[in-house]
């Protein structure tokens, strides 16, 4: 076994970010280039210690951390044991995560999803109202979703559907866990078109709790808006992705006005 945290990674001693986490993040790039394989017990805590020259109290704070998001696992008596590949989940960004028949992943992983609420809804949030081009005497079908990737939370999602388009479909089982299939399949309804816009954000404590996450932790939220047409808004949703496991990838091609998204 090569110690590559030993030869080549060093404390920045006068750097703001705590010795523990400068030691979690090295810890995470060696499991993610496979030095050591899952379910492989990693170097006794002594040993990790005298890598990164630190004292067993400040090594186990990092260890605390890479366990409480599922990194590694504990067995008394035997050791510490990689548990998963924190590899970010990748996905391209040219899609509505919550229109979408199924996430695509990468090969091997798998993405499941739970349904955690599914009504209708009377009192509209004002953004939603606005979004879908309701009033107050309307309803919307509420759907609230936990996107999963190889069981550990990905991505939080919360859907409002004008009901005119979805009558009853907070009485029916989704199709797949899908809400465009289950949208087709119901009703023959299927949007056109849609417009995401992406930013940074903190979490909720309840939010925190559902995605498993830290709450200092980065979040992307993805706000999106699905179009029968240009002018008939039927769907509008937000996602929130746990910011350390995604990463958006983008194709650009040059064109006549310099570098575009390929569609």
């Amino acid at each position: 076994m090569i110690n590559l945290a030993h030869e080549y990674f060093e404390i920045d001693r006068t750097s703001p970010v705590p010795a523990y986490y400068q030691i979690e993040t090295d810890l995470k790039k060696r499991i993610m280039r496979h030095e050591w394989e899952i379910n492989s017990r990693l170097p006794a805590e002594e040993e990790l210690a005298k890598q990164y020259d630190v004292s067993r109290l400040t090594l186990r704070q990092a260890l605390a951390e890479l366990e409480k998001d599922g990194i590694i696992r504990k067995q008394r008596g035997k050791g510490t044991f990689i548990n998963a590949d924190p590899s970010p989940f990748v996905t391209e960004l040219n899609y509505s995560l919550i229109s979408s028949d199924e996430i695509p992943g990468q090969q091997n992983r798998h993405i499941t999803a739970q349904v955690l609420e599914q009504r209708v809804v009377t009192d509209l949030f004002p953004s939603v109202a606005e979004h879908l081009q309701l009033t107050s005497a309307d309803r919307a079908i509420y759907i609230k979703r936990l996107f999963l990737y190889d069981k550990r939370p990905l991505a939080l999602g919360r859907i409002y559907i004008n009901e005119r388009y979805a009558p009853g479909l907070e009485s029916k089982p989704l199709i797949n866990n899908s809400i465009s299939q289950s949208m087709r399949h119901y009703y023959n309804q299927e949007a056109l078109f849609v417009e995401d816009h992406l930013e940074a954000v903190r979490a909720t404590h309840n939010e925190t709790s559902l995605l498993e996450c830290k709450y200092d932790a980065p979040l992307i939220l993805v706000t999106g808006v699905s179009y029968r047409d240009k002018n008939e808004p039927m769907e509008y949703s937000t996602t929130l992705w746990a910011g350390d496991s995604v990463r958006f990838r983008l194709h650009l091609r040059r064109g006549q006005q310099g570098f575009l998204i390929e569609p």
